[in-house]
C-alpha cells in the first residue's frame, strides 16, 4: 500500500509502503506497522506501543551471561593474543569486532545497551577498561571490579570513550541516539554499530524474516539508510562487515510456516553447515542480513 502521510526519519522522505509484521520471538503473534521508505530503504516500526517493556521479558536472551572459568579466562586471552588460531576453530563474533578495533587495555570502551554485559564480563575477566550503560537493565549490575553496567541511557554518560560499541542495540533506540554517541567519542575514537540490514533475506522471506523482530526493532537499515545516519551523525564509514549466520535464515523459514521462535526445533548438523555456506556466500557478496559498520568521527 502506498502512503504519503508517514516522513521517513532518516531521509525524510513522505513516500513508501507499509507492511504489518507479526511478534514471532516470543509467539505473542501481536502485529505491528513498519514503513519501508521508497527512498532509502529504511524499514522503520510506524507507531512504538505504551506497552513496549513487556516484549523484553526477563528471560530475554540478552540478559543471558556465562559464569566465568579459569579455563574461559585463558581462551578468551588466547582469542585477543597474536596466538589466536589456536582457538579460532570457534569463532566469537563480539571478540572478532574486538580484535578489528584493536582494543588496548588502556582504553576506555563503553558498551550501550548490551543488557547484562556478556561481551563486558570477559574484557573485565581480563583487565579492560570496559564499561556498559543499558535502559534495559532493571538495577545497576555490579560485579568484582565495580559497576559494570549502569542502569542509564547514553543521553545520562558523561566523559568521552576510545570506543563506544553498539553490539545488535541501536535497532532497539531512538534515531538520535548515534548523534549522542559522537559527542562521547574521542576525536580519534571508534564507534561500531553490529545490526541487521535489508538484504537477501528481507528480499526472500519478506514480513517473515526474523531480524524485523517486531516490535523490539524500531529500526532495520540498508546500507544506503545507516549510510545517512551516519553522515547526519558526523560519522563516517570506514568499513563494513556482514556477518549473517545461518540461525538467522533458519527461523526465519519456520516464521514463514507461522512458528515462532520458541517453538523452532534445532537445526541437523548437516542443516546447519549447508546454511553456514549459504550464510558465507551472502557475507562475501555483500548481501547479508546482518552487519558490522566500523564509524570513525568526520
Amino acid at each position: 500500500m502506498e502512503i504519503r502521510a508517514t516522513v521517513c526519519q532518516i531521509c525524510q522522505s513522505g513516500t513508501g509502503s507499509l507492511h504489518q509484521v507479526r511478534e514471532m520471538m516470543l509467539g505473542t503473534r501481536d502485529k505491528f506497522c513498519y514503513l519501508e521508505c521508497s527512498e532509502c530503504g529504511c524499514l522503520s516500526l510506524a507507531e512504538v506501543p505504551v506497552d513496549l517493556e513487556k516484549y523484553y521479558p526477563q528471560d530475554y536472551c540478552s540478559f543471558i551471561i556465562r559464569p566465568s572459568s579459569l579455563l574461559r579466562r585463558l581462551r578468551n586471552a588466547l582469542y585477543l593474543s597474536r596466538f589466536s588460531f589456536m582457538v579460532n576453530w570457534k569463532q566469537r563474533v563480539d571478540f572478532e569486532v574486538i580484535r578489528r578495533i584493536k582494543l588496548k587495555k588502556n582504553m576506555r570502551f563503553l558498551e550501550v545497551g548490551g543488557h547484562s554485559g556478556s561481551l563486558l564480563n570477559d574484557l573485565r575477566d581480563l583487565g579492560y577498561d570496559a564499561h556498559g550503560v543499558s535502559s534495559f537493565v532493571h538495577t545497576d549490575i555490579v560485579d568484582q571490579f565495580g559497576e559494570r553496567v549502569e542502569q542509564e541511557t547514553l543521553a545520562e554518560v558523561k566523559g568521552k570513550f576510545d570506543v563506544i560499541l553498539f553490539r545488535h542495540s541501536l535497532e532497539h533506540m531512538p534515531i538520535d541516539v548515534l548523534r549522542m554517541a559522537r559527542e562521547h567519542i574521542k576525536s580519534d575514537g571508534d564507534c561500531v554499530v553490529c545490526i541487521p540490514v535489508l538484504g537477501w533475506t528481507w528480499q526472500n522471506y519478506a514480513t517473515d524474516w526474523a531480524e524485523i523482530d517486531a516490535p523490539r526493532h524500531r529500526f532495520v537499515h540498508t546500507a544506503k539508510s545507516f549510510s545517512l545516519l551516519a553522515k547526519k551523525s558526523d560519522f563516517r564509514i570506514d568499513k563494513v562487515v556482514f556477518d549473517t549466520s545461518e540461525l538467522q535464515i533458519w527461523a526465519s523459514e519456520f516464521y514463514r510456516r507461522g512458528i515462532p521462535l520458541t517453538k523452532v526445533p534445532p537445526p541437523t548438523r548437516k542443516q546447519r553447515n549447508r546454511m553456514r555456506e549459504f550464510a558465507e556466500g551472502l557475507n562475501l557478496s555483500g548481501n547479508g542480513d546482518t552487519a558490522q559498520f566500523y564509524l570513525r568521527p568526520s
